[in-house]
């Protein structure tokens, strides 16, 4: 047996990652059946980039920044709901709802309707799903057919082309851009040009538009102003919105705008799905609880597909769900998180900008990309610093976080990541000169990162940090 997996067996070793991704970096990625349908042969047959730099983080011992998985203890209130639906009713064992556990469903009404400004029928415009992701998937399972098109906002969550390419659509990408001179202080700088995407669609083949707010990577919050012209754009040529809100309690004070959902724009409510998760909400990912809301012939079409999916989501974990919607709406939760990840995102910011990166400071979710065009490029033998080896990587992004996560022993992600490879304007001009890092963690980790980026720093300085 491996060692690592011993001392994990025995007790032995302590680590910041989950089990999961521990084992899972170790092995080899194995190659797929010949058989596969096309379906899978179209999806990048490397697997993530997630799995490649959690196995680098952990063979390099590295500060792992880079996935977004929060690190931050748990609420007691959050645990104590999941403990006593696991033992205080055996019914909750079993299958509930298929569309969601009736409490869930009645808390998440509950939970938007000011902010929608309306009110919601928790039967027939809400269902739930195995996490955000699930509900994405269902939802353009349910709307896309072969062929469709789908317009995507780079840098993108790599769910999104995924999805829509399993469902035989088309992924269709317009660019939000920072400014030319990668001048870009906070994520508000970065911005979208709606001629870019009437120019993208299709009438009669574009059916959807997919609105990520806040963003992630960006942590970009959209203004009413560039809400509205999206609004305008998909009632001008009838698209379904999907707007993926999994950040929406994650909005900063100095934010220039506050989050307007979507759906609550002027007609917007019959043409969009509202995604959100209990991961982004509460810390808690592994919970994998999301759900969609909108218009009843929507969410039936999403339940159609969903009830074939996984049937029914784990029962004790909607309902612990509910009784942490049901708490937080009076206890102050939201509101103590948000300022805690604001503290977070100012101590990462003031720790990349000591060290010679030029982060953008983002108004939601817990990402900071930070430009690297002030590091040596690791392709260059004379710039690599001491690297072991030159990585001949073609992707500018990719060289500079293997080689942050082998020399400075601090792991982030590179943003063409989140880029179709075809865009090289998108993936060498924008995402090559950035890394993606997550704020997500406690402060211990963070501090651990800056030690070792000053050190890092220091010896490329020439002084050494003690």
């Amino acid at each position: 047996m491996h060692l690592y997996l011993q001392s994990v067996i025995k007790g032995s070793l302590r680590t910041s990652l989950p089990l999961y991704f521990s084992v899972r970096a170790m092995s080899a990625v194995p190659r797929i059946s010949p058989k596969s349908a096309g379906r899978v042969n179209s999806l990048d047959q490397g697997g993530t980039v997630f799995a490649e730099f959690t196995a680098l983080a952990l063979a390099h011992k590295a500060v792992n920044l880079g996935q977004g998985f929060p690190t931050l203890p748990i609420p007691e209130f959050v645990t104590k709901a999941a403990t006593d639906a696991l033992t205080q009713n055996r019914l909750l064992h079993q299958y509930t709802r298929s569309e969601g556990h009736v409490r869930l469903a009645k808390a998440l009404s509950a939970f938007y309707e000011d902010k929608l400004g309306r009110s919601l029928n928790p039967l027939t415009e809400i269902v739930t799903a195995v996490g955000a992701c699930e509900a994405i998937y269902s939802t353009i399972q349910a709307f896309i057919n072969p062929g469709d098109e789908v317009i995507l906002m780079q840098p993108f969550y790599d769910s999104y082309p995924a999805s829509v390419t399993l469902a035989g659509g088309i992924p269709v990408m317009v660019s939000l851009r920072p400014p030319s001179d990668r001048s870009s202080k906070t994520s508000d700088d970065w911005k979208l040009d709606f001629d870019e995407i009437r120019r993208a669609i299709k009438p009669g083949k574009t059916k959807m538009i997919i609105v990520n707010n806040p963003h992630n990577p960006v942590g970009k919050v959209f203004t009413r102003e560039e809400l509205e012209a999206i609004a305008q754009i998909a009632t001008e040529y009838d698209l379904l919105v999907l707007a993926d809100e999994v950040y929406e309690t994650l909005v900063y004070t100095d934010s220039v705008a506050p989050l307007i959902k979507f759906a609550s724009l002027p007609g917007m409510f019959e043409r969009t799905i509202t995604v959100g998760s209990v991961g982004k909400m509460f810390g808690v990912t592994g919970w994998k609880i999301g759900w969609a809301v909108g218009a009843p012939d929507i969410i039936r079409s999403i339940w159609m597909v969903h009830q074939y999916v996984p049937f029914s989501v784990v029962t004790p974990l909607q309902e612990a769900t509910a009784v942490c919607l049901e708490q937080a709406a009076t206890n102050g939760y939201f509101e103590r998180t948000r300022a805690e990840y604001q503290q977070l995102r100012d101590k990462l910011h003031t720790m990349l900008s000591s060290v010679g990166l030029t982060p953008t400071l983002p108004h939601g979710g817990y990402f900071i990309l930070a430009d690297t065009s002030s590091l040596p490029d690791p392709a260059d033998a004379n710039g690599n610093a001491g690297a072991e080896e030159v990585d001949t990587d073609p992707r500018r992004d990719y060289r500079i976080c293997r080689f942050l996560t082998k020399e400075a022993g601090v792991t982030a992600i590179p943003p063409s990541a989140f880029y179709d490879p075809a865009d090289k304007e998108g993936r060498d001009q924008i995402a090559g000169h950035l890394a993606r890092f997550a704020f997500c963690k406690n402060e211990e980790m963070l501090e651990q990162a800056g030690d070792k980026l000053r050190a890092y720093f220091g010896d490329l300085k020439g002084n050494k940090a003690d």
